[in-house]
């Protein structure tokens, strides 16, 4: 894979993981009207595409170049 194929898949990874941030607090806060017993846990989905998406942003940060760890 090439380096320019692994920062697009990161691109688009992290396009992702916005979205269903967005989606997630959406929903969460979304006024509830209906008495649905199983609920999704839509705050517990934002909250792990939200650190998902810090990884990925110290991934690209590492693909253009920047060093972010003790090595």
């Amino acid at each position: 894979m090439s380096h320019s194929d692994d920062l697009l898949i990161s691109v688009i990874a992290l396009l992702i993981c916005a979205g269903l941030t967005a989606l997630g607090f959406r929903q969460n806060f979304k006024e509830k009207t209906e008495f649905r017993r199983v609920r999704p846990p839509w705050m517990i989905i934002a909250l792990a595409a939200i650190s998902i998406g810090f990884m990925i942003i110290v991934h690209i940060a590492n693909l253009l170049g920047l060093e972010t760890g003790n090595r």
